[in-house]
């Protein structure tokens, strides 16, 4: 199985918020299963620029840099378009929204064909068709 954490999913395991989290998160870093969309890494790099401007150079900064250095970004794809197009125009059209960076990390797990792993199950419960966990039970 392959998984996709969610902004919030990586920013509680950095900050180590969660001992579950931070368990499961190294039990599927050791083997293989997590990938990382492009989206997901501006976010955590917009909150470290953030606070390296605000607070200056603190340990959620070095530990997104220490991230960055540690994994492979997953490509976006030949597929995205569509079912970024698809996604978008599905959630519209039930007279919902989600954020526009919320549905390219939707649209990039399902072009993976992850699981998406995330708080936000409600809000993402809007795109048919994605698989979701949530991995932060305490």
């Amino acid at each position: 199985m392959i998984f996709l954490p969610d902004t919030n999913v990586l920013s509680a395991y950095l900050a180590g918020r969660s001992p579950a989290l931070v368990e499961r998160m190294q039990r599927e870093f050791a083997a293989g299963s997590l990938r990382f969309s492009v989206m997901v890494m501006a976010e955590l790099e917009f909150g470290a620029e953030k606070a390296r401007t605000c607070l200056g150079v603190t340990r959620f900064v070095r530990r997104v840099e220490a991230l960055r250095r540690q994994v492979e970004l997953e490509p976006l794809g030949r597929d995205f378009p569509r079912i970024y197009a698809r996604v978008r125009a599905e959630v519209e059209a039930g007279g919902q929204k989600i954020g526009d960076r919320d549905t390219i990390i939707a649209a990039h797990a399902l072009c993976l064909n992850a699981t998406l792993v995330t708080r936000n199950i409600r809000e993402f419960a809007r795109v048919s068709g994605l698989s979701m966990e949530n991995w932060q039970t305490d």
